[in-house]
């Protein structure tokens, strides 16, 4: 735990990010979290939450473009969990237990979290067939 911790610390300093992004789990229960995202994926939010998501570093895993490195591509319809709004919502929130993913609800408001998904489906290049959301 102690060396997640430190590499959490070193990663957040190398990135400019908030020490303490992700820490904890308080926020709002998932019951809280609506099913579906309350933002169209359009250019205007996708530009918004392209902007967060610079803001916020995703790319420092997740590439540039959402094209994967530490983390994994969010641009193809290769996932490991099933990728529908509220399992990204939850993710963004909450993090992911056994990876470097942490949670960002202390750091983006519900409405942050929607638009940063939103950037991420406008960018999707993917089996069309395979669009869930």
């Amino acid at each position: 735990m102690k060396c997640l911790l430190l590499f959490g610390l070193i990663s957040s300093l190398i990135a400019g990010l908030p020490v303490h992004a992700g820490a904890g789990d308080s926020g709002s229960p998932a019951t809280d979290i609506p099913t579906k995202n309350p933002f169209p994926v359009d250019a205007k939010t996708a530009k918004e939450g392209k902007k967060l998501w610079r803001k916020g570093g995703c790319y420092s895993c997740h590439g540039g473009n959402a094209e994967g490195g530490v983390g994994p591509s969010l641009q193809d319809d290769v996932w490991v969990y099933k990728p529908t709004d509220t399992m990204l919502f939850k993710t963004i929130a909450k993090g992911r237990a056994g990876t470097v993913m942490v949670g960002w609800e202390k750091d983006l408001s519900s409405d942050e979290i929607w638009k940063i998904i939103s950037y991420i489906r406008s960018i999707y290049t993917g089996d069309p067939s395979k669009i869930i959301w």
